[in-house]
């Protein structure tokens, strides 16, 4: 789904746009000089539908140089290894990430307690997938004019990051798990999920300049994003946490 001019949406399951398969989360492709940069991979259980919506956008697989991941759970690193294997992209990702995803650890991203909870059918495989650059906090790179910068954001899950994306047109906030539409966050009764970290996290990426707002799920914000976090904030400037999508 194109959004504009490079930026399209490109998986998006029951939780938002229903492109794909529905346990995938919003996947993002963004223009970049030398290819297209990929934020997040879906759960993987249908990974050819990806191809058709590039298909129909007119987008060459082939072009989508780097996946990033915000953090380990199914929904947004599941399909990481068959789109590597595919298209032989780079996978990039913060150290706790890349630790569960490089070896498959189901406990690690709690998908063992979806399972059993219902949430993900219980032959739902998990594919470990490489990860080709590990992240250090903060780090910044450039892909020809296309700006990318890790924002730690746990919370919602121990190895949780964001990314701030800086393009000739705008600066994007992709917000993973972090921080959605209406200035909601998820929680979730899994063990790494810390309340606590959620509202830190907020207050970090109400610190930050961006005006578009893509995050993992539901409706994303092309302008004023930055009004989302400010709402997230309120709540926790009055020692509440900001209602949860879940």
């Amino acid at each position: 789904m194109r959004i504009e001019a490079g930026l399209h949406l490109v998986m998006s399951g029951g939780g938002g746009f229903d492109l794909t398969d529905a346990f995938d989360c919003n996947v993002f492709l963004v223009a970049a000089e030398d290819g297209w940069l990929m934020f997040d991979a879906g759960a993987g259980r249908y990974p050819g539908q990806v191809f058709d919506v590039l298909a129909e956008d007119g987008i060459d697989p082939t072009r989508i140089r780097h996946l990033f991941l915000t953090h380990g759970h199914a929904d947004h690193s599941g399909g990481a290894a068959a789109l590597r294997d595919r298209l032989g992209l780079a996978v990039h990702a913060g150290a706790a990430t890349a630790a569960m995803v490089a070896t498959g650890d189901e406990e690690g991203i709690s998908l063992g307690k979806a399972k059993r909870g219902g949430v993900y059918p219980m032959d739902y495989a998990y594919h470990a997938c490489p990860v080709d650059r590990v992240w250090q906090p903060d780090e910044e790179i450039r892909f020809g004019d296309v700006s990318v910068r890790m924002i730690p954001t746990p919370g919602h899950s121990r190895d949780h990051v964001s990314y701030l994306v800086t393009t000739p047109r705008r600066r994007m906030l992709v917000g993973g798990d972090a921080l959605f539409h209406g200035g909601k966050v998820a929680i979730q009764n899994i063990v790494d999920c810390d309340i606590a970290a959620i509202c830190e996290s907020v207050r970090t990426l109400a610190a930050l300049e961006f005006d578009t707002l893509l995050p993992g799920h539901l409706a994303f914000t092309l302008k004023d994003g930055h009004r989302h976090a400010e709402l997230a904030l309120a709540c926790v400037n009055r020692l509440q946490c900001p209602p949860s999508i879940i």
